[in-house]
């Protein structure tokens, strides 16, 4: 019986590759625009004073949702997925989950403590050394999701996904309306989390999971998440000139009515990026699912007959 799982093109390792870099740039940029230059820190600091303003009325339900991350619920969480990927079969898939989740808390705590916020002389809410990109609460709601689908079958993936974006986008505006975070911070984790879900994908991708067959038709949920990424881009790129026009307005930007802007572009930008990252991880386990029986077709046909062959034995 022959089995070709592990051999993963080098273009499907170089497009995962570049992935991985792409997100870990875009999060380099989100930290120098929302902690090194003076309009970044000005309009996430107004956000947290708009927040302050809207906490009486919105309490309860911000304190509702924040509650459900917990440590108790990352261990949760650890098993859950275990326990889907070992009823799937799926060993190298459900270790790379747990991987990318305990990885990207793991990172998270250790950024936030080593990336620096400088003084820049600004009157903030909040002390102006104060860190606090990457969020916890937005990377542990994300991770759990991402592990999630890992190891779902690729026909549910999509509600999961949805399901998913609505857990992580409420999380996301529940720290900014508490006022623990600013909408970077979580711009920044869920930046954070793609990236890792790329590097994942990688070693998926390369290793192999022998214990499972391969797809023979790419996964719906990969073309619907291109679709998904186009109109997410454009929820961020709205939140984004919201930001800007804001931050060029300094006037409006230091008024009541100005801070409860802030806070709702806040809003607007991390549900955006919520889903435009999550359809980047769409279609990075689309690619990772569907590469073996791509490389089954590029193989020559003797090979590939052997291997079709054999996954069939085994699944019969």
């Amino acid at each position: 019986m022959t089995r070709t799982v592990g051999q993963a093109g080098w273009r499907l390792v170089a497009g995962l590759a570049l992935v991985a870099i792409g997100n870990a740039a875009g999060f380099a940029l989100v930290y120098w625009l929302t902690v090194r230059t003076t309009p970044g820190r000005r309009f996430g600091d107004r956000t947290m004073r708009g927040a302050g303003l809207s906490q009486p009325q919105l309490s309860e339900g911000v304190d509702r949702v924040l509650d459900v991350v917990s440590v108790a619920s990352l261990f949760g969480a650890v098993a859950a997925v275990a326990v889907i990927a070992l009823l799937r079969l799926l060993r190298l898939r459900g270790l790379a989950a747990v991987g990318l989740l305990v990885a990207a808390n793991l990172a998270t705590q250790v950024l936030k403590h080593v990336l620096p916020r400088p003084d820049l002389g600004l009157r903030e809410i909040t002390p102006a050394t104060w860190n606090s990109l990457p969020s916890g609460h937005s990377t542990a709601a994300f991770s759990v999701v991402v592990a999630v689908l890992f190891v779902v079958p690729a026909r549910v993936r999509m509600v999961t996904a949805v399901i998913g974006v609505g857990y992580v986008s409420a999380t996301a505006v529940a720290t900014i309306s508490a006022g623990w975070h600013r909408a970077g911070d979580s711009l920044a984790a869920f930046l954070l989390v793609a990236a890792l879900t790329a590097v994942a994908g990688i070693v998926v991708a390369t290793i192999g999971d022998s214990s499972k067959p391969a797809q023979s038709a790419p996964v719906v949920a990969g073309r619907n998440a291109r679709w998904t990424a186009t109109m997410a881009s454009a929820t961020v790129g709205v939140g984004a000139t919201g930001a800007l026009a804001l931050v060029a307005d300094y006037s409006f930007l230091d008024s009541r009515a100005g801070y409860a802007a802030a806070l709702f572009t806040s809003s607007v930008l991390v549900t955006g990026m919520a889903i435009v990252t999550t359809a980047v991880v769409l279609l990075v386990l689309d690619w990772v699912t569907t590469s073996r029986s791509r490389g089954a077709g590029s193989r020559p046909a003797g090979v590939a007959a052997q291997s079709i062959e054999g996954e069939t034995s085994a699944s019969g």
